[in-house]
């Protein structure tokens, strides 16, 4: 298990740059859209993005990267809608489990935590 810490929008375009270098290298070879090298190998991908939810960047990580399953953790409801058109629609992601945790009781505020699995 490899933990990063960080963030992951900068982490992600910093993999998708690698990602970039190491695909102009095989010009003429035929390559997988996801990503191959040995840095970028991983199945589990957690994100805990602020309440707008994942950026651009991350998105396009998740759905380009070689991750199998994505725990997704969420306390923002309209953006965690909004990624899962992405993630479930055109990602090729399917929910697996998904659980909502009321952390501040007598209020509208809950945590989302989702489990994705790449189809």
């Amino acid at each position: 298990v490899q933990v990063f810490r960080g963030d992951a929008a900068e982490w992600a375009a910093k993999t998708l740059r690698r990602q970039r270098k190491h695909d102009d290298k095989k010009i003429g070879e035929s390559s997988s859209s996801k990503c191959t090298d040995d840095n970028n190998n991983f199945d589990i991908l957690l994100v805990d993005p602020p309440r707008d939810g994942l950026n651009n960047t991350v998105c396009d990580m998740c759905l380009k990267g070689t991750f199998d399953h994505v725990i997704y953790v969420s306390c923002g409801r309209r953006a965690l809608l909004r990624d899962f058109a992405i993630l479930c629609g055109m990602g090729g992601f399917n929910v697996v489990d998904l659980a909502v945790i009321d952390l501040f009781p007598g209020t509208d505020a809950v945590e989302s935590l989702v489990h994705l699995k790449r189809r």
